[in-house]
């Protein structure tokens, strides 16, 4: 009872309920953008610097430090 009467609340005002599901939406989707943005970029800084360094993996001797 509780859900159907908090469904027909939602719908009472469909032009405020159609603003607030798009501007949650379009969050949503500038939130996955800038977080695949943002891992791409973690990404690209560790690839670059490994590269232009010593790589990914080094070896050294038993007694080097």
């Amino acid at each position: 009872m509780l859900l159907k009467l908090a469904w027909k609340n939602i719908w009472r005002n469909k032009k405020r309920t159609l603003i607030v599901s798009a501007s949650v939406y379009f969050a949503v989707i500038l939130a996955v953008i800038m977080r695949s943005a943002q891992l791409g970029s973690y990404s690209y800084m560790i690839h670059s610097s490994a590269k232009m360094q010593t790589g990914y993996l080094q070896i050294q001797g038993k007694g080097f430090w």
